[in-house]
């Protein structure tokens, strides 16, 4: 997984239109066109853990209410809303993965499903995580402290295919931009998501990377992963031909806009004149291939395209990797972390390790239940934490300040400084 977090300012209508009609044409022939379904999730805070629920669906109505800030049910605005276009609405993560596990997944509909559930189970676990971890800012104005949220709400809305029309399975992830906490509804604060990349993107590739069913389904068509990158090795060398083809589709579509705002100054494009231009551009670039009218079809291209390059599905099935939890060097670990970090950048936050810890228990072979590979990385995250020098004298600094780094970091700074003095973490402080 990897991408950074987009903040969507604005209307919340025009939020909806993203939902039923800002994806690729090609999605229209998996999701019903114009429904705007967007699956609806919520995470309370308590003493004893987290509680996550899984709410009914929304449809554009409903969608275009959660984003404006109001209660779905009750239709009541979630505390003092701001209307006017500059108010933050949701805070957006894609969980996506390597490219040749969506050619997987349209070659076999086992490895689809498995690949979907695997993802929609990364999706909740990166909920919870910034259930946890986020804040919101509490007090009078210039006397504002961070407090942890007690309620986060999300939406998560399913793509099958990229803009350019290839096989690109990932999910949005939206966190609304109201939180409760200290007993009433207050605004996210952003600026602790972004600090938090490192650690969304690590959970969400090792979430799917290590879960269980989807390797199994992988092994069982003969496909192995790459440890480091996590792609399917037998479908590496294909997936930048899919890849060049989205982009010249795109490019086609950004020709065709520039031309028509060129001569329609002052005006926006609807939605049917997009489509147009989607179908004219998936011509142009395949003049060879007529234009899909359904799901089938379209994974039929895709499938066809994959032949014509060559490629072969496998005949064997693969093993399983076989590095259990019981066999990950947690010392080596936590010294891998720092020294990684430290390459880097002189200081890190928390979510700094727990994605780097995520990304050496993926590329370890790890293959367990989330539950399992949850407790290995948060005890590995834990000690690495705990194994740092911290560079703000407070226990109550927010997780999101990278106020964390290690000695070897600081030698190296002082001796850039002053040759020959050693330095000690106060003298940092």
């Amino acid at each position: 997984m990897h991408g950074g977090v987009k903040f969507y300012r604005g209307s919340a209508a025009a939020a909806r239109s993203y939902v039923e009609a800002d994806h690729s044409r090609a999605d229209d022939y998996y999701l019903a066109e114009g429904s705007g379904v967007a699956e609806q999730y919520a995470v309370t805070v308590g003493d004893d853990g987290l509680r996550t629920e899984r709410r009914p669906d929304l449809d554009g109505a409903s969608y275009e209410r959660w984003v404006a800030g109001y209660d779905v049910t009750t239709c009541q605005a979630k505390g003092r809303l701001r209307d006017d276009n500059h108010a933050l609405r949701f805070v957006e993560v894609v969980v996506n993965g390597p490219k040749t596990w969506s050619l997987a997944a349209s070659l076999h509909p086992e490895i689809a499903d498995a690949y979907d559930a695997a993802q929609e189970r990364a999706a909740v676990e990166i909920i919870g995580w910034l259930a946890e971890h986020s804040t919101t800012r509490v007090g009078p104005r210039g006397l504002q402290v961070q407090e942890p949220v007690e309620k986060l709400e999300a939406a998560v809305v399913r793509h099958y295919t990229s803009r350019g029309g290839d096989p690109h399975r990932h999910l949005h992830l939206q966190v609304n931009a109201r939180v409760f906490a200290q007993g009433r509804w207050r605004g996210l604060h952003s600026v602790g998501v972004v600090d938090s990349i490192e650690a969304i993107n690590g959970i969400g590739h090792a979430a799917v990377m290590c879960d269980p069913e989807f390797r199994r389904v992988l092994a069982a068509y003969g496909y192995k992963l790459d440890a480091e990158s996590g792609e399917i090795t037998q479908l590496a060398r294909f997936a930048g031909e899919f890849s060049h083809r989205a982009a010249q589709i795109g490019r086609h579509v950004d020709r065709y806009e520039a031309q028509w705002r060129a001569e329609h100054p002052g005006h926006e494009p609807g939605t049917a004149l997009r489509r147009a231009w989607d179908r004219r551009a998936w011509a142009e670039a395949r003049p060879d291939k007529v234009v899909p009218t359904d799901g089938a079809e379209l994974v039929d291209r895709w499938r066809e395209e994959l032949q014509d390059l060559g490629f072969r599905p496998p005949t064997v099935a693969a093993r399983l990797p076989t590095a259990g939890v019981g066999r990950i060097d947690r010392n080596a670990v936590t010294e891998l972390v720092q020294s990684r970090l430290g390459s880097r950048r002189s200081s890190w936050n928390c979510a700094d390790v727990r994605g780097e810890v995520e990304r050496i228990v993926a590329a370890a072979g790890v293959v367990a239940e989330p539950v399992v590979r949850r407790e290995l990385v948060e005890d590995l995250t834990a000690r690495t934490i705990d194994a740092c020098l911290r560079l703000v004298d407070r226990d109550n600094a927010p997780d999101h300040i990278r106020s964390l780094t290690s000695e070897r970091v600081v030698a190296v700074e002082k001796d850039l400084v002053d040759p020959g003095v050693r330095v000690t973490v106060e003298e940092v402080r």
